[in-house]
């Protein structure tokens, strides 16, 4: 039986993936592109990295990529010359590219990692509801979707008046199949880089340090999460923090904080060898939207992770044993002293936690759906 083939289209450059939302793109890519026969249309910042599938990238930066025309035509002779039995834009704000299926007769579906009207909305962006109508519009337009929680699809089904039946799930995942065999010295040699005694404990938090979510988290281990633990241990642990794009305010602040035990080890290569590294991960989200992918790739690496009940939205906690721990949001007595009884946890990653959030599977799942559906 002849492979399908994909064309993906993704306008932001995808190579190197540095944030949570580039690392799901390209790990769910990478495992499709394994059973598929898949091409990448990407933005000319993109590397070439070694991988599944085809990588261009050909469309120009500017600040009107999304909705250039010249953009169309070029991805417009795309379809004409790979032929493709079905796209997928991986952003729902490239909707509009949905009428490349009207001119070419390829179906289109959308992967929405956000549902992204929520996202301006929360962050109290005032053209929010233009975002809706642009959102529905696409979805609508689109052969199918692809959501990353039942929530969002839930949402998209309610607001958007979608059928169910042209709504699918595709979670946030991970490369891991199974539980990794564990290295000695790795942490030692990690923390030693930093100045950190191996024998501290270690509470760890992650991610890219110039979104909105990820500094209102910052703020919230700082002002609120930091004086607890300082409270209740005094000594012998350090909050390590790792992340690009953190601004200058707050790192004249981390140079204060040094003296209470509030460790910035900046952006990292490699963010599995210093989350199991760690001892436990704090997740204190207080906004919605998506999947929290550091949670995923924490469990992943066999961490447990100590989560608001808004930062575990869409996590099926059935598949985590006990390495995901909620708190309620802003409890912040309760979200300190669980950090400290989560270093008591024994036990490991369940085999069912890999076998729903692998790429692997996710992948083979989506192309049955793909496959089914045109």
């Amino acid at each position: 039986m002849n492979k399908l083939k994909i064309l993906s289209i993704a306008p932001e450059p995808l190579c190197p993936p540095v944030s949570g939302d580039q690392k799901g793109v390209f790990g769910y890519l990478n495992a499709l592109g394994r059973i598929a026969e898949l091409t990448v249309i990407t933005g000319v910042g993109s590397t070439t990295p070694e991988c599944s599938f085809e990588l261009r990238p050909i469309v120009p930066r500017s600040a009107f990529r999304r909705i250039s025309r010249v953009n169309y035509k070029i991805i417009y002779d795309q379809v004409l010359e790979l032929k493709p039995d079905v796209i997928i834009l991986e952003q729902p704000v490239l909707g509009w590219m949905g009428t490349l299926s009207k001119k070419t007769g390829v179906p289109v579906f959308i992967h929405s990692i956000n549902i992204e009207y929520l996202r301006s909305m929360a962050t109290g962006k005032w053209w929010w509801p233009a975002m809706f109508e642009w959102e529905r519009f696409a979805m609508k337009m689109a052969k199918g979707a692809f959501f990353t929680t039942d929530q969002d699809r839930q949402i998209a089904i309610n607001k958007f008046n979608l059928s169910p039946d042209k709504c699918h799930l595709k979670p946030y995942g991970i490369e891991q199949t199974a539980l990794q065999p564990s290295d000695a010295g790795e942490r030692e040699r990690v923390l030693s880089r930093h100045g950190i005694d191996p024998n501290d404990k270690i509470f760890m938090f992650f991610g890219v340090l110039k979104y909105l979510p990820s500094v209102e988290s910052l703020s919230i281990i700082i002002d609120e999460i930091s004086p607890r633990l300082n409270r209740l241990l005094g000594s012998g642990y350090k909050i390590l923090v790792c992340g690009g794009g953190l601004s200058r305010e707050y790192q004249a602040r981390f140079n204060e904080l040094k003296k209470n035990n509030i460790v910035y080890a900046g952006f990292v290569e490699d963010i599995n060898e210093y989350i199991r590294s760690s001892d436990v991960i704090m997740n204190p989200a207080l906004q919605s939207g998506g999947i929290k992918s550091k949670v995923i790739e924490a469990i992943g690496q066999n961490r447990p992770v100590v989560s608001t009940s808004m930062g575990a939205i869409g996590i099926d906690t059935t598949v985590c044993g006990n390495k995901l721990q909620v708190v309620v949001d802003n409890n912040w007595d309760m979200f300190a002293s669980s950090l400290i009884a989560a270093l008591s946890l024994k036990g490991d990653t369940p085999q069912a936690f890999f076998n729903k959030y692998s790429w692997e599977g996710i992948a083979q799942n989506m192309y049955d759906i793909l496959k089914t559906s045109i």
